[in-house]
């Protein structure tokens, strides 16, 4: 069913095909008839799951790749630069950035969720996939990370409704159809692009304010940045939270043996059922109420959906289990703003309280690691030891004002240390790690291929972020 263009459209190349949404994008065109080819810098295990369907890959961007394209779908990391670019508008091919598409695609269903905040979006986008996979609505599910339950990061229904996770880089946002807009947190990410906190917020302002008429915004009631804005919200709205009143409230909530979360959910005075969960940190208390506010309003009774919820281990890369070296428990997080950061390390003191936590840290741009300096040298206080690598540069060029060298100096406590690259990085994982000791991976770019030579892991794209 080729509903989303034009019938002269056939044949649609994808620049970063092996990024994380890309693949969904990609996925979501085949089931539809669409043929495709895609082009990335590296053939990571999204790219290699796509050739198992018989998608064409070129390694890297060259303009003959374009040459038979009816339309080229990009993401944001992809700039006027790029060969394919430049082809493309030499040739006249339509050019769609990946947001667009989003906006095509979520127009056509009647029922649209998008899932919004500077930190938790793809987790509770992955609980609610998780909560609603087996749903009578029949859903599309589409996730910016790898879920284990659904074996990638989409799951292609054939009903009426579809559940996105909406990331506020560039307001791409803004582009999608909503019936229900979700609002987990604002935070101070991305101010490369927005230039102030100010901006950001009206920019959820106007994401709030783009709910389709008969639907609602979801906000959390313990994010003062999120509350800050509901007075200019001109929408239904309903509220989750932990600490302050809501409609849907966590209560009596405790840790278990293990440092894992166990609480009752309520809406208004109505006792919804009781929730084990099987992912660290109270902040995925919060995350849990809003997926199962999601799921509530359209099934009603969720029972049996907290159930599978207790059954919820993560998206991969958020605490993610990457085995052991010498004894030491590894493990993989996404985590890239300070906040984010000292969130997991929380968490994972709650889990191995009297363990050697160990960071190895990539800085995510220079643009971010410069804005919020202040609060990355404050963000590793659970941590017992950090070794930075060289920062990733990701969507930008090198910036000789910031380094990583700036942020070992200035971080007091816990000690820090500067090790620029994969190899003296995994010199010191195989000289210092010992029994006792838990190892983290922190960072959403490549630093999860410090895994590669330990044992066998798939590659995953760094996203975006």
């Amino acid at each position: 069913m080729k509903d989303l263009f034009s019938e002269d459209i056939n044949k649609i190349h994808l620049i970063g095909i092996g990024g994380s949404s890309m693949v969904a994008v990609a996925e979501i065109l085949l089931d539809r008839g669409y043929s495709i080819t895609g082009s990335d810098m590296a053939r990571n295990s999204n790219v290699k799951k796509l050739e198992s369907l018989g998608v064409p890959f070129t390694l890297g961007h060259f303009a003959q790749s374009v040459e038979d394209a009816n339309l080229i779908i990009y993401t944001s990391a992809v700039h006027d630069e790029n060969a394919e670019i430049i082809e493309a508008k030499k040739r006249g091919i339509p050019l769609m950035k990946r947001s667009k598409f989003f906006h095509e695609l979520t127009k056509n269903y009647t029922h649209s969720v998008a899932i919004s905040g500077a930190h938790g979006k793809s987790t509770v986008t992955a609980m609610v996939s998780v909560m609603m996979a087996n749903s009578p609505l029949d859903p599309t599910l589409v996730v910016g990370a790898g879920v284990h339950e659904l074996d990638g990061n989409v799951r292609l229904g054939k009903g009426n409704l579809i559940v996105n996770e909406a990331c506020e880089f560039e307001a791409s946002f803004l582009d999608f159809h909503r019936t229900i807009s979700v609002i987990l947190n604002i935070d101070d990410d991305h101010l490369d692009y927005y230039g102030s906190f100010e901006n950001i917020q009206n920019a959820f302002v106007d994401f709030a304010n783009g709910t389709e008429e008969g639907g609602f915004v979801l906000m959390n009631a313990d994010d003062p940045q999120s509350m800050e804005i509901l007075p200019r919200i001109n929408k239904k709205v309903l509220t989750f939270g932990v600490d302050n009143d809501a409609d849907y409230r966590a209560l009596n909530y405790h840790y278990d043996h293990l440092g894992y979360l166990s609480f009752d959910i309520y809406h208004k005075k109505e006792l919804l059922g009781s929730v084990e969960l099987s992912v660290p940190g109270v902040h995925n208390i919060q995350n849990a109420l809003a997926a199962t506010a999601i799921a509530h309003y359209y099934h009603g009774d969720v029972k049996q959906e907290l159930e599978t919820l207790h059954k919820f281990k993560g998206a991969i890369r958020r605490f993610d289990p990457h085995g052991r070296l010498n004894g030491a428990l590894l493990y993989d997080d996404f985590a890239h703003h300070p906040k984010e950061i000292a969130r997991t390390l929380e968490a994972a003191r709650s889990v191995f309280p009297d363990k050697r936590i160990v960071v190895g840290f990539q800085p995510h741009t220079y643009s971010r690691t410069k804005i919020l300096f202040k609060d990355f040298v404050k963000c590793f206080k659970d941590a017992d030891l950090v070794w930075i690598m060289d920062i990733f540069a990701a969507r930008e060029a090198n910036d000789p004002t910031i380094h990583t060298t700036m942020l070992v100096d200035a971080l007091e406590q816990p000690p820090a240390v500067y090790v620029p690259t994969f190899e003296e990085l995994r010199d010191k994982m195989r000289s210092e790690l010992r029994e006792g000791d838990v190892f983290f991976s922190v960072g959403c770019g490549d630093v999860y291929r410090i895994f590669d030579e330990f044992l066998f892991v798939d590659e995953k794209e760094a996203s975006e972020c």
